[in-house]
């Protein structure tokens, strides 16, 4: 066992996710103390800009900062951390239901493995993406179709898990309309325009996607971006049906390009979705921040 010589916050997201996944925290907070961790717990909901724990752990330099929850649990403390000048090596510990940027640096639903990974002080650089005043680690995304993570029941996350996505993707590609178009300046003399809706990945791990992504690279300083023409309903079901099970040659119509800046153009009434949440935000400028967080990492 090692020497408790390093401080450590961990934000708790108890109401995320199964519920019997929790029954491993006590267990997970034992561990982190036998390898050197001493743990000061707060759970999310609990603080604010005006009682902040994350700005007081960098302000300290603590060691470490871990995060116990889904990914929108990631995605509110990197508010608070993208700020600081100094920044904690962030370990994160999924609890949440796709827990997809735990899957995208490489931690697994195994906490014995994770623990090994942060015992053995194996860590990372990772770019994170910035869209007016919001920050995210995983994927931004607006217009059809974006809101399914942060509309499906609760409940029927916790009982279904992932496969809770796919019924609420399935009511809203047949029963809503497409929306306004979007349009993306991704640089002064290309723009992609007439748009249904599009996604900002880093990494290729979101859900179905890696089979439109074959070749991608971590922390190069950009990002994927998907989109999607306005189009009609059952032919972009039946492509990406297709897409999903590697069973076609053809171009899918969801079209793929890295990006690491660009400006983004859709109605105001539209929110965007960030980590998994909704989100509103100053503008829609958006820009890779290169290496910006040092994660826990097994890759």
């Amino acid at each position: 066992m090692s020497n408790k010589n390093k401080q450590a916050l961990m934000i708790y997201n108890p109401y995320c996710g199964r519920k019997t996944t929790h029954k491993a925290f006590p267990m997970l907070l034992k561990k982190l103390s036998d390898i050197g961790y001493q743990i000061t717990i707060y759970e999310e909901r609990m603080f604010d800009n005006s009682n902040n724990p994350i700005k007081r752990a960098c302000q300290n330099r603590w060691d470490a900062i871990f995060i116990a929850g889904g990914d929108g649990t990631v995605n509110q403390s990197i508010q608070y951390l993208a700020e600081e000048e100094y920044r904690p090596t962030v370990g994160v510990f999924p609890f949440g239901t796709s827990n997809e940027f735990a899957k995208y640096i490489g931690m697994t639903n195994n906490i014995d493995q994770n623990l090994a990974i942060i015992e053995r002080c194996k860590t990372k650089s990772i770019d994170i993406g910035k869209i007016g005043n919001r920050y995210f680690s995983n994927i931004a995304a607006g217009g059809w179709l974006s809101d399914i993570t942060y509309n499906t029941s609760p409940s029927l996350k916790s009982l279904f898990g992932e496969w809770a996505y796919g019924f609420y993707f399935l009511k809203t590609l047949f029963l809503t309309k497409q929306l306004d178009t979007i349009s993306i300046n991704v640089s002064p003399h290309e723009t992609i325009s007439d748009l249904s809706f599009f996604l900002i990945m880093n990494g290729n791990s979101v859900g179905p996607f890696e089979q439109l992504i074959k070749n991608t690279s971590n922390s190069d300083g950009n990002f994927h971006l998907l989109t999607c023409k306005k189009t009609n309903r059952l032919h972009l079901f039946f492509s990406l049906f297709a897409t999903i099970l590697n069973i076609t040659d053809n171009p899918s119509m969801i079209q793929h390009t890295k990006i690491h800046s660009g400006c983004f153009e859709m109605p105001e009434s539209l929110a965007l979705n960030l980590d998994g949440d909704q989100a509103h935000v100053s503008s829609l400028d958006f820009n890779v921040l290169p290496q910006h967080f040092n994660v826990f990492s097994s890759t």
